[in-house]
């Protein structure tokens, strides 16, 4: 069983970004900075409005390096709505994934600003956090069974039985309420499992299609999205563990602004609106992007991007990460790209640059070639232009350069300093200067790259771990 559950986990839709990430030359220490600010003082310092996730095939996810999810589409339709609100085309949002039972603690720490995760409102989680106006009402905390457990007619069925729960949700509480009326009425209680933090829920409905454990505690409609590639599972609508939910995003209870500012914007996606029936619509209804929780979509397609990347990763010293969402940035890891400026490939390198003596790659058309043509070109960039910079700092110039060109970036410095800015930090800085003085699309083109990196590095953690932890069950 062991190989088994660990060949079906292996096939998971972001297994590019957890295969051999445990080395890498570079740290993103601007996206594990803790700050705790309101809205205004963040789009004030354009610091980037960061949205705690967990991971997993329903509200957040990733497809061919593409962010994707219930949580991410109403989180981006916030990013444009913010933006026409506050009059600011500069909003930025990162999205750092993290285990479901780590969420509360890292808002609380400043680590985040907002948890966008199916939350459900509790009491208790109330005396922790503060939640904007649910976007979503209704449905049922419900038993999951296998096929081969007894069926659950009644709350009561459940008394001596063992029953799984992802970590840090709500549905403990409610089996401990569930024992505590057992205990008077002399019932055996509910042997209630806590699963592994980095499992989450479809993990645990993957397990009991399986028959490795008998039952598990779903959201309904998440147990019933998932109900159609996994067959065999029994869902035990007629005797919910709590019903009439509310689910809404956290915030820090400092955060009045932010609240304010989220709960209007839930009042024109919740159910029944246009946007929120559309995105809802996507996600519960539409539901032929739906595979097994262990299936992967494209990811054998995407196995020998990923190898190129690793290997000229490690050629040049860069992340193969950070490479990966340079590559999605310039061409949505489409190789067949090509544009009006002449530039080709997954890389967007142009034939000129890559003949070049400093780079001097041929066979741009293959995989491989673009690859590391970008990767040289890159690395050329940074340490011929921006040695005099900070470590950090270099690759975001180097970045800016390999979208606007070098000799553009280096005359950008010199208006910083002109204008009382430190021209050797691009975010907040230099940044500003290019904003003035070409617009927006290179400012735009290195916050989206760091931005996707932060994501990356932070799903690849969740999904190492994940991985370790099914492998040994």
């Amino acid at each position: 069983m062991k190989n088994l559950v660990s060949c079906l986990f292996l096939s998971l839709s972001l297994i590019f970004l957890v295969s051999g990430c445990n080395s890498t030359p570079e740290t993103p220490t601007r996206s594990s900075k803790k700050w705790k600010m309101d809205l205004p003082d963040s789009l004030k310092l354009k610091l980037p409005i960061r949205v705690l996730v967990s991971y997993n095939r329903t509200n957040f996810f990733t497809v061919k390096g593409a962010t994707r999810g219930l949580e991410h589409d109403l989180m981006q339709a916030y990013k444009k709505y913010l933006s026409k609100k506050s009059k600011n085309e500069h909003v930025r949002m990162v999205f750092i994934a993290l285990p479901f039972e780590e969420l509360i603690p890292a808002l609380l720490e400043g680590r985040g600003d907002i948890i966008a995760a199916g939350l459900t409102v509790t009491p208790n989680r109330k005396k922790k956090v503060d939640f904007a106006s649910p976007y979503m009402e209704g449905g049922a905390e419900i038993v999951v069974g296998s096929r081969k457990a007894k069926p659950i007619s009644k709350l009561t069925d459940l008394a001596g039985k063992t029953v799984y729960v992802m970590a840090g949700s709500s549905y403990k509480t409610r089996l401990e309420s569930l024992n505590s009326g057992f205990k008077k009425k002399g019932l055996a209680p509910v042997d209630i499992v806590e699963a592994d933090k980095h499992l989450v829920t479809e993990d645990l409905l993957e397990m009991a299609e399986r028959s490795m454990i008998e039952y598990a505690v779903a959201d309904s409609h998440v147990a019933e999205l998932w109900k159609k590639p996994l067959p065999d599972i029994r869902l035990y609508r007629d005797a919910p563990l709590h019903g009439g939910r509310e689910i809404a995003w956290a915030i820090r209870p400092s955060s009045k602004v932010l609240q304010k500012s989220l709960s209007e914007f839930a009042a024109t996606v919740r159910q029944g609106t246009l946007l929120g029936n559309m995105v809802f619509k996507r996600y519960f209804v539409n539901t032929r992007w739906v595979k097994s929780p262990s299936m992967v979509i494209g990811w054998k397609e995407m196995q020998p991007i990923t190898n190129v990347f690793k290997k000229y990763g490690k050629k040049y010293n860069f992340d193969w990460l950070k490479l990966m969402a340079i590559a999605y940035q310039e061409s949505g890891l489409n190789m067949n790209k090509s544009s009006h400026k002449g530039a080709v490939g997954i890389m967007q390198i142009k034939p000129s640059t890559a003949a070049d003596k400093n780079v001097d790659v041929k066979n741009i058309n293959t995989l491989d070639g673009n690859v590391h043509a970008g990767v040289k070109y890159l690395r050329f960039l940074r340490d011929r232009y921006f040695k005099d910079v900070a470590k950090d700092a270099q690759v975001d110039f180097a970045l800016a350069a390999y979208n606007a060109g070098p000799n553009r970036i280096i005359k950008l410095r010199k208006q910083a300093k002109e204008m009382g800015l430190d021209p050797n930090q691009w975010f907040g800085n230099v940044e500003y200067a290019a904003y003035k003085d070409i617009g927006s699309e290179t400012p735009t083109y290195v916050a989206n790259i760091q931005m996707n990196y932060a994501f990356y590095k932070s799903a690849a953690k969740v999904l190492v771990k994940r991985i370790e932890v099914k492998n040994d069950n």
